[in-house]
């Protein structure tokens, strides 16, 4: 039973090293994106570093306001913030399985809201993407947005659903246990 303990303690240590590595990664990617969308504020110019956007304007005329870019940008920083959310989602649940809460309603729904939180970010930068691509009416293909970033948040987005039915239908197994005892 010892053992075990330890297993699960190595578990949540190493959890919590790549959550705090993952808070870091997303917001020094959210700093950059807030000093680029201060300096276009403040200067009313375009800032040297292109946008953050993954449609690619440099070697094509066209003419996006500053307004515009100013949207699209706060639009992507709102869309940015649901990664944060969702991995402070993930952060309860290693802290309901450190309290030994386990197959509780609550992990199942942490789960459930990780994974629509990261649903958002995936949909929500296509989404601005493929609307700034419409703007811009460059002849770039929808299909170069699709990035690993996108296709990883997909799939980390799905595997909460899933680990949400799987402790949903634990609790249910559990409660027919007691039950039956």
């Amino acid at each position: 039973m010892k053992n075990k303990t330890k297993q699960i303690d190595k578990g949540i240590k190493a959890f919590n090293t790549i959550y705090i590595i993952g808070i870091i990664f997303v917001l020094m990617k959210l700093i950059d994106y807030l000093q680029w969308t201060f300096q276009l504020i403040k200067k009313w110019s375009l800032p040297d570093e292109p946008f953050f956007s993954k449609v690619n304007l440099t070697n094509s005329n066209v003419e996006i306001s500053i307004s515009t870019y100013l949207t699209f940008a706060i639009a992507y920083i709102i869309v940015f913030g649901f990664i944060i959310l969702g991995l402070h989602q993930l952060n309860r649940t290693t802290k309901l399985f450190a309290e030994n809460k386990i197959f509780q309603q609550e992990v199942s729904l942490a789960f459930k809201k990780a994974g629509k939180l990261f649903l958002a970010f995936a949909f929500g930068t296509l989404i601005i993407d493929i609307a700034f691509l419409a703007w811009a009416q460059t002849s770039s293909r929808v299909i170069d947005l699709l990035s690993t970033e996108l296709i990883v948040f997909l799939i980390l987005g799905y595997l909460m659903f899933f680990l949400s039915d799987v402790f949903k239908e634990g609790i249910s197994i559990r409660e027919e246990n007691e039950l039956t005892i």
